[in-house]
């Protein structure tokens, strides 16, 4: 979800601290990228389609670019880096070893994981503003490029097609298979269930800031987001689930709940969110305007959690990771 959120401007600031965990994920990206970047430099060498040697080349070019920043945060923090990348490859033999297709579906698979991957390092890097903003660009792009990828593979036919939702109304020309269809429902009921918990909150908080952000967040967000979601179930004959109580009771007493362990389970119901949008993105597979709204949906969510982790540390509410190193 997306709030509009006013931020101090020293929180910022780049920091010089790293944690223990922004180590690991510098090294765990950079060795995954070396990885991949031999294993795409075989891919280039067998793909015979020209739109796939492009696709290859492109992503190598990109990988092999994100893997020099990555080394150069390792040096940046004195943290040992694993082994580069070979430069280059230049195989001999039979070039009908492995066809487009099951590489395609290889570079697929990898690709979704890659999201998982940099979503996780980008939610736990909470000390380093730097390093997750680097991680943001590199997630953002990776999803992109799994859209990409995807309408690729289905204008080839490579692309197996799942059992359809067969309940579609007549008026509706677009097909919806039936992943897709569990995850507009899913996303609904998570959305409803959101709405309720941001509702119960938002009378329980004492800090105005925090209050804000709940206000906003509800208004803006959860409820604009609901009603997208209402729409697309009612155009493809699905059942809404029941819908959350528009009220609840107010009350005086903001002390029986803290203001940072709300926000605290605020945030890790975000993180969960982003998850489901992953999820969506990875499964959709048949309707391509389906699929855009789960990525919009994800890209939002990533936009708020980092905007939500500079928030908590402004307000001292994320607890400190331990630290790994400092630049002096």
């Amino acid at each position: 979800m997306v709030f509009s959120i006013t931020l101090n401007k020293k929180a910022e600031k780049k920091q010089s601290m790293v944690n223990v965990e922004e180590a690991y994920n510098l090294w765990d990206l950079a060795t995954a990228k070396a990885a991949m970047i031999n294993q795409m430099q075989i891919w280039e060498v067998y793909a015979h389609d020209p739109d796939l040697k492009l696709i290859i080349g492109r992503r190598l070019e990109k990988l092999k670019n994100q893997f020099e920043s990555l080394e150069g945060e390792l040096k940046k923090y004195s943290i040992s880096g694993p082994r580069r990348p070979i430069q280059g490859m230049n195989i001999a033999g039979n070039s009908e070893i492995i066809l487009d297709e099951d590489l395609a579906e290889s570079f697929l698979i990898w690709l979704q994981e890659s999201v998982e991957l940099l979503f996780r390092a980008f939610r736990t890097s909470t000390s380093n503003d730097a390093i997750r903003a680097l991680f943001v660009k590199f997630l953002t792009d990776a999803i992109d490029e799994l859209d990409i990828l995807i309408k690729y593979m289905k204008l080839k036919g490579w692309v197996e097609i799942p059992p359809m939702y067969p309940n579609i109304p007549a008026e509706t020309t677009e097909k919806l298979d039936a992943g897709e269809a569990f995850h507009l429902w899913d996303h609904l009921t998570f959305r409803y269930d959101n709405i309720e918990q941001t509702q119960f909150w938002y009378e329980y908080a004492y800090d105005a800031d925090f209050k804000f952000l709940l206000k906003a967040g509800l208004q803006e967000t959860l409820q604009k987001q609901a009603n997208m979601l209402e729409k697309e179930i009612l155009k493809f004959g699905m059942p809404l689930p029941k819908p959350p109580s528009g009220a609840v009771e107010s009350t005086n007493n903001t002390n029986l709940l803290k203001d940072s362990n709300m926000f605290r389970l605020l945030f890790t119901g975000i993180v969960g969110a982003a998850w489901l949008h992953a999820l969506a993105l990875k499964q959709c597979i048949t309707n391509d305007r389906i699929r855009g709204i789960f990525k919009d949906l994800l890209v939002e969510e990533i936009k708020m959690l980092d905007k939500l982790i500079l928030f908590g540390k402004l307000k001292g509410w994320l607890a400190v990771v331990p630290q790994y190193k400092t630049v002096k």
